[in-house]
């Protein structure tokens, strides 16, 4: 007999939103494909087969490897789902009335499984396309169950080394997950539709260098504040930017003698990879122990190199590597100047502007622009969402450097002094989902006796992804049921009156003594 798996999933994305969370739960479905091809030869003829299908055991399998001549090859087991789906009794297969079929008989198999809603992207990183990937397994264990085997000779010679029991296996389904960050409205006309975060910064007087001149004071009582998104889109090609300055308890004579002519703006994706398992990420997240993980139990798709490390053909070295570029294009220098003279701080003190802050707003670009894969992939600059798994993490910053300056005798035209102050933000980087499409009415057509309210059905329908079909012309829930999911029926219209069936009508009625009878 010939028997083969395969595994067709519904989608091969499993896309989760929001940051990850071990108590959201998401559904990998599919069917598994069991083809059964009859033997035949040119020493006997097609004939019935009978088979017992004793298992069917589906598993998603996640997991994070690292691969690079520093470090050599790294492997971490994210999880591994699994799950049988035959039940206690096998399924009976067989190709019975279809021996002289030319086509092979095929069985589909539903499955579903839930997968926890913690594990980081699909993503990839290091050299050979290592990285974090997720695949869909499947094993089916057939017993055959011919009760006359065939008689030929050459049967007769085979016969031996035929199994009664074997194990059959599918290629592996590979799977996507991507991760989204929801935004708080897809309709907003601002640069981002994320809320703005703000930050309180003070500079470090003890950071001058010893020799330098400029008063200590008056560098301690600047106050920053800045103004950044609390997410931004990796397809945003640039940052929304503010910072506000002013001084707190400085007196006039030194407000008049500080200034702020120019200021920097730099954008760094920090990657941090890792020879082992963070330990603060095991736990956090429910990452299998050390028994589960390779070379205790090896991984069903492991990278092709592992096998020389494993076999101590390649030697390995216990590191940690980390890497820092800038996101900022390469014809930006993010210096940016001061309009006027510089004494933003001139008029501090007066009590009527005790609220006043001078105001600096622009946007930072950021090159968004996938670069080609160079030989080397520690040259590369790919933009990566911000992220946190056992052998990878990626944090992104914006760094801002004012020039100041101090006025040593007093006066504009003499002796001045400057320093630099740096101070730093964190910065989010994420996935947002595609704009839904526009719905083509506003008005969905309903479906029964359902009766849209009048204020609902001037609403516009909420749109879904471009992969779904049915977006335009899928009712809202408000129409279709009611807050504790009652279905609404319109009872305007009236049911169709009662009417007797012809057969009813000719029937002769039973006499009572029949009836008890």
């Amino acid at each position: 007999m010939a028997v083969a798996l395969e595994i067709i999933p519904s989608s091969s994305s499993l896309d989760m939103y929001g940051v990850p969370n071990e108590r959201t739960m998401y559904s990998v479905s599919g069917h598994v494909n069991i083809t059964l091809t009859p033997p035949s030869s040119y020493f006997e003829k097609c004939r019935t087969v009978r088979l017992a299908l004793e298992s069917l055991v589906v598993t998603f399998e996640g997991q994070s490897e690292f691969l690079s001549e520093e470090t050599g090859y790294t492997a971490t087991r994210l999880c591994t789902i699994s799950h049988d789906l035959v039940s206690a009794e096998p399924l009976q297969l067989s190709n019975e009335g279809l021996e002289d079929a030319s086509e092979s008989c095929t069985w589909s198999v539903v499955f579903n499984l839930t997968i926890p809603g913690w594990l980081p992207e699909t993503t990839t990183f290091g050299e050979r396309d290592a990285g974090t990937s997720y695949a869909l397994h499947a094993s089916a264990t057939i017993r055959s169950k011919d009760s006359a085997p065939s008689r030929s000779w050459f049967s007769t010679l085979c016969l031996p080394l035929q199994q009664q029991t074997r194990v059959f296996s599918a290629p592996p389904a590979t799977i996507s997950l991507v991760r989204y960050t929801m935004p708080a409205s897809f309709a907003s006309t601002s640069t981002t539709p994320f809320p703005t975060s703000h930050y309180e910064v003070s500079a470090r007087p003890e950071e001058l260098n010893a020799d330098s001149r400029f008063p200590r004071e008056a560098l301690s009582k600047i106050r920053v504040q800045m103004s950044v998104p609390e997410c931004v889109s990796r397809e945003d090609e640039k940052i929304a930017f503010a910072v506000r300055l002013r001084t707190n308890g400085l007196p006039d004579a030194e407000c008049r003698r500080l200034r702020v002519t120019d200021f920097w703006i730099e954008v760094e994706q920090t990657e941090r990879y890792r020879t082992r398992a963070l330990a603060a990420y095991a736990a956090q997240f429910p990452v299998p122990g050390a028994e589960e993980q390779p070379p205790q139990k090896p991984l069903l798709r492991p990278h092709p190199m592992h096998a020389l490390y494993d076999a101590g053909l390649a030697e390995a070295q216990s590191n940690v590597l980390s890497r820092t570029f800038s996101l900022l294009p390469a014809d930006c220098s993010g210096h940016y100047r001061i309009a006027g003279d510089g004494y933003i701080f001139s008029r501090d003190p007066e009590m009527e502007l005790d609220n006043t802050w001078f105001s600096l707003a622009t946007h930072v670009p950021v090159a968004t622009t996938p670069q080609e894969r160079p030989a080397d992939w520690q040259q590369s600059k790919t933009v990566r969402t911000s992220s946190l798994s056992p052998l990878l993490t990626v944090t992104h910053r914006m760094y801002v450097t004012l020039k100041c300056t101090y006025d040593v005798d007093g006066t504009a035209t003499g002796a001045r002094v400057e320093e630099r102050l740096r101070f730093h933000v964190p910065l989010r980087f994420v996935r947002v989902p595609p704009r839904p499409r526009q719905p083509r009415s506003s008005t969905p057509t309903l479906v029964g006796h359902v009766r849209a309210d009048s204020a609902s059905s001037e609403e516009t329908l909420v749109g879904l992804p471009p992969s779904a079909p049915y977006a335009s012309t899928l009712p809202a829930y408000s129409q279709l049921y009611y807050s504790n999911g009652d279905r609404k029926i319109d009872y305007s219209v009236p049911l169709p009156l009662y009417t007797p069936r012809a057969d009813a009508e000719t029937a002769p009625l039973l006499s009572a003594e029949e009836a008890r009878a």
